[in-house]
């Protein structure tokens, strides 16, 4: 049986007025569903549009352009191979499996629709035990003139700025302590409609469920620090793009905790990190979105992490997308075990993905083994930076060693500037007191290139006591020709970089 299920905008939340969207079940009738306007791009800041909704069987879409008359359209990642009908400025398409699309208009990729697709399914546990259960239910500006607030950076936040009328206000320090009091097994339910969270902090302790329904929109940062078994899941948004840069609140943050589950939700406009993970152990982010637009807004940070998989997660950032890193500041140890399956990724600025430019210096650097990135699809990688370029990249720093690195099925489409892939032991005198130490046994299967116009890549050491080491092509493809050799691949193995194979 088809089914779908749309949340509304609660009133003073921005919405995108770029776009009409309509959605209908085979048989059913049209649903017309709204689209909140998200920042992006932190070097020319943009609005673009994004909308979602669960289903399923099947869901047909329809989209009107209303920003621009329709020329062209394109529907990615390419892989998805969505075939749309146009007429005039409308198209329509057909889904029966989740999707997380961008919609671009006359190749627009600055103003598109982001719409995700989700699976239909019940993502809150109704805790019916007897006092386990806390639920807050969401208001609204009453005034939603005031909603101007939401997108100016505010100081100390959105308090005495406006009235904040009709909003449901939390005191974080008081829900900590209600949740202790429950114990082990207690549930938050954030209801549909919008939550101001005092302060902009709410520490999550151990043992609790935090849930966002969907139509949630949470104003403020969730932490976990030193807690164990905690979960952060539903169809909510966490949004911090009211406070300033420099109040450098990640969307989560979760440090020296372990067991920990982030599933389903948005985050839009976070002052630093989409997600951070430092010196986390057994942590599972999947079906997650993030939208970033200031800098050094990482999409998905991780330093000394242990056993992390990340499946099926959306993220657009202004800076690398996912990065994994040995120690920095107070974060110690190697990492390892980390899995990103099933992503969507794209970087507006910096690196898709990066690995090892930070570890322990002061201590003769990290080990940093045993990575997997497999079936992503790539959308764009930007840097005017060239110390800072590729899609797929590997720079070992601060005494680093890196080794099993395996990257298997990815798409990368064209990107505006930058490097397919990146492979080096290397000195970056900005962020490194010392070069890096070794990269060893590294993975490249059935990588897809379709673009054009790349710097080429590098695969370099940095002397003879510190190389790269056994790096092996397997059916590596760039604009349709089977690369068989460093050439044909835009590839450049520089100095101190051995065993380079191409099968």
């Amino acid at each position: 049986m088809d089914r779908l299920k749309l949340y509304a905008i609660p009133q003073g939340v921005v919405k995108s007025q770029d776009f009409r969207i309509r959605l209908r079940t085979r048989g059913g009738e049209w649903q017309e569903a709204e689209a909140y306007s998200v920042r992006i791009e932190m070097h020319n800041v943009s609005e673009a549009s994004f909308v979602y909704f669960d289903f399923s069987g099947g869901v047909e879409c329809e989209i009107t352009s209303l920003r621009c008359s329709m020329e062209t359209v394109d529907i990615r990642p390419a892989s998805r191979q969505i075939r749309s009908v146009r007429k005039k400025d409308t198209i329509s398409f057909f889904l029966t499996e989740p999707a997380k699309l961008s919609v671009e208009v006359n190749g627009d990729r600055f103003h598109n629709l982001h719409l995700m697709a989700g699976e239909a399914k019940v993502y809150l546990n109704s805790r019916k035990e007897e006092g386990k259960r806390i639920y807050l239910k969401g208001g609204m500006l009453k005034d939603p003139g005031e909603a101007w607030a939401l997108t100016k950076e505010n100081e100390d936040g959105l308090e005495g700025v406006i009235s904040l009328e009709g909003v449901a206000l939390h005191d974080p320090a008081e829900l900590t302590e209600r949740l202790k009091k429950i114990g082990k097994g207690a549930v938050l339910c954030f209801g549909a409609g919008m939550h101001y969270i005092k302060g902009a902090i709410f520490e999550i302790p151990s043992h609790v469920q935090v849930q966002l329904e969907g139509g949630a929109f949470v104003m403020g940062s969730f932490q976990v620090t030193n807690e164990q078994y905690v979960s952060i899941m539903g169809r909510g948004i966490i949004y911090l793009g009211y406070m300033k840069k420099e109040s450098y609140l990640r969307g989560l943050n979760i440090n020296n905790s372990a067991h920990v589950l982030v599933e389903g939700i948005t985050i839009l406009s976070p002052t630093h990190n989409i997600i951070h993970l430092g010196s986390v152990y057994d942590i599972v982010i999947e079906d997650v979105r993030g939208f970033s637009h200031v800098g050094w807004s990482v999409g998905i940070n991780m330093m000394a992490c242990e056993n992390v998989l990340i499946k099926d997660t959306f993220l657009r950032s202004s800076d690398d997308c996912i990065t994994v890193y040995g120690r920095r500041g107070e974060y110690l140890g190697d990492s390892s075990n980390v899995q990103v399956k099933d992503c969507v990724l794209w970087a507006d600025v910096a690196h898709p993905t990066n690995i090892g430019i930070h570890g322990d210096s002061e201590n003769g650097g990290n080990t940093i083994e045993n990575v997997l990135f497999e079936n992503i699809d790539i959308l764009e990688h930007h840097e005017p930076q060239d110390d800072y370029l590729g899609c797929l990249c590997i720079n070992a720093g601060d005494g680093n060693t890196i080794k099993n690195v395996t990257y298997r099925n990815i798409r990368v489409e064209q990107f505006m500037r930058g490097k397919l892939l990146d492979i080096q032991v290397k000195w970056n005198k900005r962020y490194n007191p010392i070069p890096g130490n070794w990269v060893e046994h590294i993975r490249f299967e059935n990588i897809v290139y379709t673009g054009e116009g790349e710097i080429a890549s590098e695969i370099r050491g940095y002397d003879e006591t510190r190389k790269v080491v056994d790096v092996r092509f397997a059916d590596l493809y760039v604009r349709g020709k089977h690369v068989t050799c460093a050439q044909e691949g835009n590839i450049h193995v520089g100095e101190y970089a051995e065993k380079v194979m191409f099968e």
